[in-house]
């Protein structure tokens, strides 16, 4: 064995890391070239192969020439064409998610339209309205007295009986009474003016319960018409909303006794967000007691009626329930469909306007997102081209500037066709909601 060898180590530390670095070099020469950039034909490609060295805020005129400068000469038409692609391609995918994303459906209550084939029966049915009635009743001491068919209280405790028992199963009831306390003399009149009572809560009609609320009480006191009223606001506040539809019925001999403001506190009811409707059943009232009771009917937003008999007062409170059903049930028969649909109907135009609308349709809009990217891409593009011509690096500018103009036309051909695709799926949503409005109409 060699000596020698083993007095030299340096020389095995050498060969190994000489042959390392081989091995190293070799591994490097492995890796697989990175493809060239070639710029995109076809609009696909064109919308996703920027954003570009100088695209958006980062051109800067003086840095593009001086790019321009350093590109070699006798450049063929699509060795500039790439070569400017890679400097000033805009970025589309602002564009791009603003058509992924656009949304023309529409919503009215209960109900969603959209663009989708059997998505509206799917996301939204129509829901009926939920009724609440609370029926306010006079209990004051002038209730007591007697007509032809009757004691006025009796006769009213029936017509409501008879009103409430026939009411659909969707609508929930409530009766409050008025005046009920106390006595109708002047020592009393605090006490009387203070009561107002809810003596069957709001929920369904319950034939039993509601007979015995109805004999809780007799008539004796004052009449603090205001007052009910505002406790009534209060008692239908949990059930506001667009899904409820709100009626008050008085029943009442006279006017307000107490000092209370029925007409304020009537336009109060109708004017507030559970928009309760106050109609007003005078029985047995005087011509000026009458008068006074409309004023408050007018305020509610509602009808006053008048009844001197038994027949007159359950006349009074005759209500085609499956006229109301039908009216209230169904969330688009109202008069806000058609304006809600025409509002829509504008936003969505702007809306269309702002992504892919042209800079025609408004003397003072600049265009739409992709309008704005295309047409700020070919402004820069043909300056570089007519930079790179005077710098007479082109072989044939004519040719470098056809396809500019190629891929501007593919550029708004892309755009016209976004447009007519958004203001079609806008045209289905609003013809979906039509025929539904016209459907309701109709019956």
């Amino acid at each position: 064995m060699n000596k020698h060898f083993f007095r030299c180590p340096w020389i095995v530390v050498l060969c190994l890391m000489l042959w390392l670095t081989a091995c190293s070099s070799e591994a490097v020469d492995e890796k697989p070239k990175k493809k060239s950039f070639q710029a995109a034909t076809e609009i696909e490609g064109m919308l996703r192969e920027g954003p570009g060295k100088f695209a958006g805020d980062r051109y800067d005129e003086e840095k593009v020439n001086k790019a321009l400068r350093k590109l070699p000469d006798d450049l063929t038409a699509d060795q500039a064409y790439t070569r400017l692609i890679q400097l000033l391609a805009e970025d589309y995918g602002p564009a791009l998610r603003e058509i992924e994303e656009f949304d023309p459906s529409l919503q009215i209550g209960e109900l969603k339209f959209t663009d989708k084939e059997d998505e509206d029966q799917k996301q939204g049915k129509e829901q009926a309205k939920q009724v609440h009635v609370e029926i306010l009743l006079d209990a004051s001491g002038s209730m007591a007295g007697r007509i032809r068919d009757g004691v006025k209280m009796d006769l009213a405790k029936e017509a409501i009986e008879n009103f409430v028992s026939d009411m659909p199963e969707n609508a929930k009831i409530s009766l409050r009474v008025y005046g009920h306390k106390g006595s109708n003399r002047k020592q009393d009149q605090k006490e009387s003016c203070a009561s107002t009572e809810v003596v069957y809560p709001h929920g369904s009609y319950v034939k039993g319960k509601f007979g015995k609320a109805l004999n809780s009480f007799e008539p004796t006191g004052w009449t603090p018409l205001a007052a009910a009223m505002e406790e009534a606001r209060q008692d239908l506040k949990p059930y506001a909303g667009e899904d409820a539809e709100n009626i008050i019925y008085v029943v009442s001999d006279g006017i307000e006794t107490c000092g209370g403001d029925p007409v304020k506190a009537a336009k109060s009811l109708y004017n507030s967000d559970i928009q309760a409707v106050v109609n007003i059943i005078g029985f047995d009232v005087d011509d000026a007691g009458q008068q006074a009771l409309k004023k408050v009917a007018e305020a509610g937003g509602g009808e006053y009626k008048t009844a001197n008999t038994r027949e007159e007062l359950n006349q009074s409170f005759g209500i085609d329930w499956d006229e109301i059903e039908k009216e209230v049930s169904k969330v688009w028969y109202n008069v806000d469909t058609s304006l809600a649909i025409n509002k829509h109907q504008q936003e969505m135009i702007w809306e269309v306007e702002k992504i892919a609308g042209d800079i025609s349709y408004f003397n003072q809009f600049e265009g739409g997102t992709l309008y704005q990217i295309y047409d700020r891409e070919v402004a820069r593009l043909e300056a570089a081209v007519e930079e790179l011509d005077q710098q007479g690096k082109l072989s044939d500018s004519t040719a470098l500037t056809k396809k500019i103009e190629h891929r501007y036309e593919l550029m708004k051909k892309y755009r016209m066709e976004q447009y007519e695709h958004l203001e079609s799926r806008v045209e289905k949503v609003l013809e979906n909601a039509e025929k539904k409005r016209d459907e309701n109409l109709e019956k």
